[in-house]
């Protein structure tokens, strides 16, 4: 199980690394956790689109990962199909997923000339 507090892969300003292609990886994928587990109450799950990382047996699982908002406030992903994918998620409050999915915002609309 990977147990991680965000505030250790992330840059002084909040954001995601960039420098370090793997870390950013892990660490979009902590912060995909958190935004889907933001605004649960404690002692409830859902599910995301997330999928496993886990290839058990050689094989890719199928499994999409749940996540849980525990009763000490911590954030818990779990695949309920090969239960070998898991990540415990601590001090994540302050993070900028930590209010869930970003309001939607309007939609400006760009010319051929803003494309190119």
């Amino acid at each position: 199980m990977l147990v991680v507090d965000p505030w250790h892969w992330l840059k002084n300003d909040g954001s995601l690394p960039t420098s370090n292609p793997r870390l950013r990886k892990q660490a979009l994928r902590v912060a995909q956790f958190i935004e889907a587990a933001a605004t649960l109450p404690k002692l409830t799950t859902r599910e995301t689109l997330i999928p496993c990382a886990k290839r058990p047996s050689g094989k890719p699982c199928e499994g999409l990962m749940w996540v849980i908002k525990t009763e000490d406030d911590a954030i818990l992903a779990r695949c309920p199909v090969c239960w070998h994918d898991e990540a415990l998620v601590h001090n994540w409050q302050e993070t900028e997923w930590a209010e869930g999915p970003m309001e939607p915002e309007p939609v400006a609309l760009l010319s051929a000339s803003d494309v190119n």
